[in-house]
């Protein structure tokens, strides 16, 4: 009598080993083994990207990006929806548990004379029940359709604190460029006050020979016109460095203008780094949070189709139920007012008219646009990277070269003012050289200035601006 007990609790345990739907494997597509191809891609390191922005040896930029980190609203958002993934996980594990509910009533009744036949046997009397109850029920997950939820939640906060972590990536990226624009910007207007200085002094000697009877008329209109010329690009560049002011003051939770007062005055812009070890394709898919969301969204995808899958068994029950009922109040904690139940209970779909297996079949077609996802996302980002990796190379090479013009303008520009004052040159060539000059020292400064933008392109294409730890 004793081993068919023995035999079902065997059964049980076995049946609750049992989990449907398939196990997720995770993959990478086999050619991210192959090195970037563009030129400078060093694949013998990938180097620390956490705190990159370090590199430019600059103190502001690291208050600033500090700053942000712990007080940007998106950030925030990115956080709380990481703590709404782990109450739904909570909700989800519940499942494995009894749930068990209490109650209670007092009610006092009369029943109708006119509704009863025989009034003797209760037609309008007066009565009193009493009831306290305690129910419990429990689902054993027989077939792991709560396992795979309870599966596919972790997966779905897993991907959820990914995307904090590419949030954090943006985020870093988005201060960094704003704060490199904005000196860039000063730069630029520094070197058009310093050439506008210049045109000035150009301008009076030039009205200076004109008294003296050595220049003309025609002269000192183009000396004016270039001053003029010049000074209007100063409203320019100052309209460009506050939006960046501004943009910096909302990403670090506050109002466009909370940061204008430290950062209005000009600073010299940080040096880029000359080069940045980028590793493998393969270390880019393991690092970048975007691609490890997409991952941990299709880990999730995969879990879900379990979860439908176990719809297609029965399930079982244990329900029981304890409690008290009278209709007196004195006697409802007295031995003869007890009453309880238990007992097993089974469900099992038969006809649903293809309701299950349709829905298994969403949860089939969800991941493989999951999967698909995933692939795109690795893809993307190889492309983000080989594309931010020859954008920096080749501006590098682009400022190198502008830097050597610079060089050359200038020592023009001096012979010709020089001539032009021994009265061996015409105004003209002068205004020209003085043009030349501030047109290759601009487009150096941008030059410059896009180095560092492109570098920060670059660490946000590797992934750069966060540890990687995985959130359980």
């Amino acid at each position: 009598m004793k081993i068919a007990p023995r035999l079902t609790l065997l059964s049980m345990a076995f049946l609750v080993s049992c989990t449907v739907g398939p196990n997720y494997q995770s993959g990478v597509p086999a050619d991210t083994a192959a090195p970037f191809v563009s030129p400078g891609a060093d694949p013998s390191s990938t180097g620390d990207v956490t705190t990159w922005w370090k590199k430019f040896n600059d103190s502001k930029l690291t208050t600033l990006i500090s700053r942000a980190l712990a007080a940007n609203q998106d950030l925030k958002i990115a956080a709380s929806r990481v703590a709404e993934a782990k109450a739904v996980r909570t909700v989800a594990r519940a499942d494995f548990f009894p749930q068990i509910n209490a109650g209670g009533s007092a009610t006092r009744s009369q029943g109708s004379e006119a509704a009863s036949a025989n009034p003797a046997f209760g037609g309008g009397q007066t009565s009193n029940s009493f009831n306290l109850n305690l129910d419990a029920s429990w689902e054993p997950d027989i077939f792991g359709g709560t396992r795979r939820n309870v599966e596919a939640a972790t997966a779905d906060i897993q991907a959820a604190a990914e995307n904090t972590r590419d949030v954090q990536v943006g985020l870093v990226a988005e201060v960094a460029t704003a704060y490199l624009e904005l000196r860039g910007y000063q730069a630029r207007k520094s070197v058009a006050e310093r050439n506008l200085k210049s045109q000035k002094d150009t301008l009076e000697l030039t009205k200076s020979r004109q008294a003296a009877g050595v220049a003309n008329d025609l002269d000192v209109a183009r000396a004016e016109a270039q001053n003029e010329t010049t000074a209007a690009t100063l409203p320019q560049f100052e309209a460009l460095l506050r939006r960046s002011i501004y943009r910096l003051g909302v990403l670090l939770g506050g109002t466009p203008g909370s940061v204008v007062d430290e950062l209005i005055s000009s600073k010299a812009q940080p040096g880029a780094p000359p080069a940045v070890p980028v590793g493998l394709p393969s270390d880019l898919v393991r690092r970048r949070p975007d691609v490890r969301r997409a991952e941990r969204q299709l880990a999730a995808a995969t879990a879900r189709i379990g979860v439908a899958t176990a719809d297609l068994y029965p399930k079982f029950s244990l329900t029981a139920r304890a409690g008290l009922s009278s209709l007196e109040a004195e006697e409802l904690f007295k031995g003869k007012a007890g009453l309880w139940s238990l007992g097993p209970s089974l469900s099992w779909p038969v006809f649903t008219a293809g309701k299950i297996k349709g829905n298994i079949a969403i949860q089939n077609a969800r991941q493989e646009q999951a999967a698909l996802t995933f692939e795109k996302s690795i893809y993307l980002a190889l492309e983000d990277v080989e594309g931010s990796l020859i954008s920096f190379g080749q501006e590098q090479k682009r400022y190198a070269s502008l830097t050597r013009s610079v060089n050359a303008t200038r020592r023009a520009s001096s012979l010709a003012s020089d001539r032009y004052k021994a009265g061996l040159e015409n105004f003209l060539t002068v205004l020209e050289a003085d043009r030349q000059l501030l047109s290759a020292e601009d487009a150096q400064v941008s030059s410059q200035t896009q180095v560092s933008l492109n570098l920060v392109k670059l660490y946000k294409a590797l992934g750069g601006g966060w540890g990687n730890a995985r959130t359980k």
